[in-house]
């Protein structure tokens, strides 16, 4: 399979006047983002979700600077709001490129439907197109010929970019949330401190493998897809379910996602709703890139919007302590621990044992039970 280099996918794009970059992390795309992270002539933007994403990107048009957004498919329905009611209607032209999770090869049940689904969504509103040359030459033909495009119809033009497109590329800097405590290691002293009357909501990406290869059980609900909504789904269970108690394990990244939910709960109080956030400042999942928590007071944000009690721990002893008595409290009660990005190796997928609907289907059979 043929690869374009860092140096020559981003070159052209420079040549263009092409120096604006956002979008929500895909692995597909570390090396991009890695790159113009290192380079200064580029300004990558971090926003929470690939709805502002494009309006970031229409935002930079409007003040005459052309931009690029890179997303993974499995966000692409956030696109589609801002995408047919902004860009459309509006005129305003950006060019989007999207990772290609299940399109055309195997990939995790999460990816499958929008892998097979993304172009025809796009042909019926109206969006043209294609996929993105793997080949240098047909790559800069291919993106002045989308230019083009964009400059005559004052339309947005889709590129779907395949797993292996970018070679790899080194950043020059690595920064690293210096916190004592692992993810897993907060993760094996939650899990300890669980009883059955626990039911759990695992955020997508590491929290619920790790949490599946630690303590996997019936009362767990692991979310590989739907980034951002764990504790929406939390929500509408702690309503349903009062005499449970209904645990979000959350990441910072997923919780910056969405998180207008936490003004929905503070203002309902569910005292049963119990919300952790695991927050290493990064999208470990899809490349380490950071995210913008390091400039964001969970904490406060909880307490304003109406939260009954927030509290930050990053040393493992405290993280013990408080969590004897942290499920016992009135909810809804917030917990951010500070992690480290130190990753622990050969974690296995959740799909390895369980498929999507057997882990609604354990999860709603557990839920029965009295505890």
């Amino acid at each position: 399979q043929k690869m374009i280099s860092v140096h020559d996918f981003l070159t052209p794009l420079k040549k263009n006047g092409i120096t604006f970059l956002t979008g929500v992390p895909c692995s597909f795309f570390k090396a991009a983002i890695d790159c113009t992270l290192d380079d200064p002539k580029f300004r990558y933007v971090m926003v929470p979700n690939e709805g502002a994403a494009l309006a970031a990107a229409s935002g930079a048009y409007l003040a005459g600077r052309k931009s690029l957004i890179l997303i993974q498919n499995s966000g692409f329905g956030n696109l589609i709001n801002p995408l047919t009611s902004l860009n459309m209607i509006y005129k305003i032209p950006v060019l989007i490129m999207m990772s290609g999770r299940a399109y055309g090869v195997p990939d995790e049940p999460q990816h499958k439907i929008m892998g097979q689904s993304m172009g025809n969504i796009l042909d019926a509103i109206g969006i043209k197109h294609e996929d993105l040359p793997q080949e240098p030459a047909q790559y800069v033909k291919a993106l002045e010929r989308s230019l083009r495009y964009l400059k005559q119809k004052k339309l947005p033009f889709v590129f779907f970019v395949k797993k292996g497109t970018l070679e790899s590329y080194k950043r020059k800097t690595k920064p690293v949330a210096q916190f004592p405590l692992k993810r897993i290691e907060a993760i094996q002293i939650i899990s300890k401190a669980l009883t059955p009357r626990e039911y759990v909501l695992a955020t997508t990406g590491m929290p619920s493998r790790e949490l599946f290869a630690i303590c996997d059980r019936k009362q767990n609900f692991y979310m590989q897809g739907s980034m951002g909504h764990a504790p929406a789904i939390a929500l509408g269970l702690a309503f349903e379910k009062l005499d449970k108690k209904i645990v979000v394990l959350d990441g910072d990244g997923a919780l910056l996602m969405h998180m207008g939910i936490m003004s929905s709960i503070g203002h309902y109080r569910p005292s049963n709703l119990y919300h952790l956030v695991l927050d290493n400042e990064s999208y470990e999942t899809t490349g380490n890139q950071n995210t913008t928590s390091s400039t964001t007071n969970f904490c406060q944000v909880a307490l304003a919007a109406g939260y009954a009690s927030a509290e930050e721990i990053s040393h493992p002893e405290k993280l013990k302590i408080k969590l004897k008595t942290f499920f016992k409290s009135k909810g809804p009660a917030f917990l951010r621990i500070k992690i480290n990005r130190e990753p622990f190796p050969n974690i296995p997928r959740i799909s390895s044992r369980h498929t999507s609907e057997q882990i609604t289907s354990n999860f709603t059979r557990s839920l029965k039970t009295s505890s």
